[in-house]
């Protein structure tokens, strides 16, 4: 019997196309996860992603229909016989349906349809004031009037944006990342993002080479995200939780508690809430 945990997010382990529950250490619970990169395609190709074989592009066609059927499975499951009990610690809730997966989430063009999937699967099951619904995403579509249009469409259930900040260092980004930064494009996006949503910024932080982040990085971090401290819901500090799968050259390591507090600590100058997981 497969037991969940928060060192294993194998989407398939139970052995669904599209939907995949998780423990999440940020969703402080079980997260039902939508996997709209089943072809694991993704815009960045960040060095500490847990994705095998992950390539550059956009998501697969989507089968809406499989997905309805995966995600109205699961949350009878969940909600009406006992996979809690049998798959997770005592006392485990669903926290959240969470768009997240292999991929950026906000690339599928079928993004908007599964939105709908999901409100009418909430209503049916009557979880619009017991759970969160989710996006987990790198940003990098947020200015898109047809993502803000979707995500819009939220409107009788609790709802949050995971906007993935790990540096606004060009550098630090180019390694973290392995994309052109842009800071205006980064600007544009937190901005919009902010127009349609809660939103919490998520950093990785990692020692690179056996170094932490340098005092430059963390001071140009804290001076970006000062211009939108009064509108931002908090921060998401985490470091590795699961090996890279990636194929890089760079060595990096997860930081202990202690590292990643102190971390915490200098960006405590700003004034918004600072959850720390390790």
């Amino acid at each position: 019997m497969a037991t969940l945990s928060i060192l294993n997010h194998d989407r398939k382990i139970f052995d669904k196309k599209y939907i995949y529950p998780v423990l999440s250490r940020r969703a402080g619970g079980l997260s039902l996860g939508i996997n709209l990169n089943t072809n694991n395609a993704c815009n960045w190709q960040c060095i500490y992603c847990e994705i095998p074989n992950l390539t550059r592009g956009k998501p697969e066609s989507i089968d809406t229909k499989l997905l309805k059927e995966e995600l109205f499975f699961w949350l009878h499951e969940i909600t009406q016989n006992n996979f809690l009990s049998n798959h997770a610690p005592p006392d485990t809730l669903l926290k959240d349906i969470a768009f997240s997966g292999n991929g950026e989430p906000t690339a599928a063009k079928e993004f908007e349809e599964v939105i709908n999937i999901v409100i009418t699967a909430i209503n049916e099951f009557k979880l619009n004031n017991l759970i969160t619904i989710r996006l987990i995403t790198n940003g990098s579509y947020m200015s898109d009037q047809s993502v803000q249009n979707a995500w819009s469409l939220i409107n009788q259930t609790p709802k949050e944006v995971w906007f993935k900040i790990d540096s606004v260092d060009n550098d630090d980004i180019k390694m973290i990342n392995q994309i052109n930064p842009s800071l205006n494009a980064t600007k544009k996006n937190i901005e919009s993002c902010l127009d349609v949503s809660p939103t919490i910024i998520q950093t990785c932080v990692i020692k690179i080479n056996g170094e932490l982040p340098s005092k430059k990085s963390i001071d140009q971090y804290i001076s970006f995200l000062k211009n939108y401290e009064k509108k931002l819901k908090g921060i998401h500090l985490y470091s590795l939780a699961r090996p890279t799968e990636q194929k890089i050259t760079t060595k990096i390591e997860r930081l202990t508690e202690k590292e990643l507090q102190s971390v915490a600590d200098k960006i405590s100058v700003l004034n918004l809430p600072i959850s720390t997981y390790i």
